[in-house]
């Protein structure tokens, strides 16, 4: 009888160990998206970065455009620095940003994100800027981003390579 109980025992053990492995498969930590973060997003609407540009002197600010490579090319904000990540949702681009951080990160003007909607991947990229130690009250996402910029038929406003 005692071995038939140790057997049932161990079988209930083995049982346990099997299910509890299986749970804990189906619970694998999912990767948070940085979109999500709790930051206090600051936007800047197209009209107040048109008076940016027309009136500030471009040592003023900093502009980051995460814009693929082809979207640049077609249109960006002038003195725009670009750096080719979005939108922002893999490893690899979020490296391109964390490897270009070092030059946002001197002084304590503003720095303007632009991603083609205005939104999820400038938000990683503000994220990935705050890890890095820049200071979110510096950083600002233009509204609607590139698609949508209002004033494409300005030269002094928008320019294209």
């Amino acid at each position: 009888m005692k071995k038939r109980v140790s057997g049932l025992l161990i079988a209930l053990a083995m049982v346990a160990l099997v299910v509890a492995g299986c749970s804990n498969n189906d619970k694998k930590e999912e990767k948070k998206d940085r979109a999500e973060a709790d930051i206090e997003w600051q936007m800047i609407s197209p009209e107040d970065m048109k008076k940016v540009l027309e009136t500030d002197d471009s040592t003023d600010y900093q502009i980051i455009d995460i814009q693929p490579e082809a979207d640049y090319k077609k249109g960006h904000l002038p003195n725009s620095i670009s750096v080719r990540a979005y939108p922002v949702d893999t490893e690899e681009l979020e490296k391109l940003v964390v490897d270009n951080a070092d030059q946002f990160k001197d002084g304590d003007n503003p720095i303007y994100v632009v991603c083609p909607g205005g939104g999820g991947g400038a938000k990683r990229t503000i994220s990935l800027l705050i890890d890095e130690g820049i200071d979110e009250s510096r950083l600002f996402i233009v509204e609607n981003g590139a698609k949508k910029w209002p004033y494409k038929d300005d030269n002094k406003l928008w320019v294209t390579d």
